[in-house]
């Protein structure tokens, strides 16, 4: 049974962490040298601080996935570049989970981050100074992004 927008069912989407890995994309956003986190609601890394993003939908390249995230936190921002390519794994997630997160550096040009679902509430922080539970994979993701300059 498929769901709204071309989702799967919980059945479905269980079949499919457990298969391979989910591709999706997280966007740095950087604001006057701070960067911006949202506290999460929901599953992987529910409680942890982490950067917007979202899974990669069939039929959308990575940029859209990034211009479709800003988007959904109302956030006007212009792509700078790619970051990187990173495995993500969870190792207590129920079933293994492993994603492959693709991510871009975006320069914020203005809006204020709007609450969803997924993120609770956001912050705009020195990339130095992340609080204690940012996930440790969306550390590695601004590190590299902060370390290029560009």
């Amino acid at each position: 049974m498929i769901r709204q927008r071309g989702r799967l069912s919980e059945k479905q989407w269980e079949q499919v962490v457990v298969s391979m890995p989910i591709p999706c994309v997280d966007v740095v956003i950087e604001k006057q040298s701070k960067v911006l986190i949202g506290f999460r609601a929901i599953p992987p890394y529910r409680n942890v601080w982490a950067l917007p993003g979202g899974r990669i939908l069939k039929h959308e390249y990575p940029k859209d996935t990034v211009r479709r995230t800003l988007d959904e936190i109302g956030v006007a921002a212009r792509i700078k570049n790619f970051v990187g390519l990173f495995p993500v794994v969870f190792p207590r997630h129920a079933l293994k989970r492993y994603d492959i997160t693709l991510c871009y550096k975006a320069e914020w040009i203005a809006g204020e981050p709007k609450l969803g679902s997924e993120l609770l509430r956001f912050r705009w922080v020195p990339p130095g100074r992340l609080p204690t539970n940012t996930g440790a994979n969306y550390r590695r993701m601004i590190r590299e992004a902060f370390r290029r300059r560009n």
